[in-house]
C-alpha cells in the first residue's frame, strides 16, 4: 500500500496591508484614546506594528490635519517656523508641475523633472521639488501616473 502525502500550500509571503478610508479614521480615533486631538509624536508612541503608518495618513487624506479633521478630531497647530513647509503645495499644484514639465522636456522621468526644475533659464517659479511630490503623492512613478492620466 503505497501513503500519498497529503497536498500541502506553499507558505505565501504576505502583501502589503490595504486600509480603506474608514479602517485609517478608526484607527486614528482609538489611538487618540479618547482625546480631542492626536499628535504625530503621540500617533508614533502609541500606534502598534499592525497600525498603519502616519505618512499613510499624509499620503491618502493630503495632510495630518486634513486625516485628524476626517476623522472628527481636532487639528494640530504647527510651530510657526513649520507653518508653510508641509503644505506649500496642494495634490493640484504637485501634479500640475509634473504635467508642465512634460509639454516642456517631453519626459516625466525623476531626472528631467529635476533638471527642468533647476534651470536657470526655467521661467516656472515655485515648482515643488521632487523630493516634496514623492513624499506627498508616495513614489515618483504614482505621481506621473496620476499626473498622465
Amino acid at each position: 500500500m503505497t501513503m500519498h502525502a497529503a497536498y500541502v500550500p506553499a507558505p505565501m509571503k504576505p502583501g502589503p496591508v490595504i486600509y480603506t478610508d474608514q479602517q485609517l479614521l478608526r484607527a486614528l480615533i482609538r489611538l487618540a484614546q479618547g482625546e480631542s486631538t492626536l499628535g504625530r509624536r503621540m500617533f508614533e508612541q502609541r500606534r502598534r506594528d499592525a497600525d498603519p503608518s502616519a505618512s499613510l495618513y499624509e499620503r491618502r487624506f493630503g495632510s495630518w490635519n486634513r486625516s485628524l479633521e476626517l476623522a472628527g478630531l481636532d487639528t494640530v497647530t504647527q510651530p510657526e517656523q513649520l507653518q508653510d513647509a508641509t503644505t506649500k503645495w496642494t495634490q493640484e499644484q504637485l501634479i500640475a508641475a509634473i504635467r508642465r514639465c512634460q509639454l516642456v522636456t517631453g519626459s516625466t522621468t525623476l531626472v528631467a523633472y529635476e533638471a527642468w526644475r533647476t534651470d536657470p533659464a526655467n521661467p516656472e517659479f515655485g515648482v515643488p521639488p521632487a523630493t516634496t511630490i514623492r513624499f506627498r503623492m508616495g513614489s515618483w512613478s504614482r505621481a506621473t501616473e496620476l499626473a498622465c492620466n
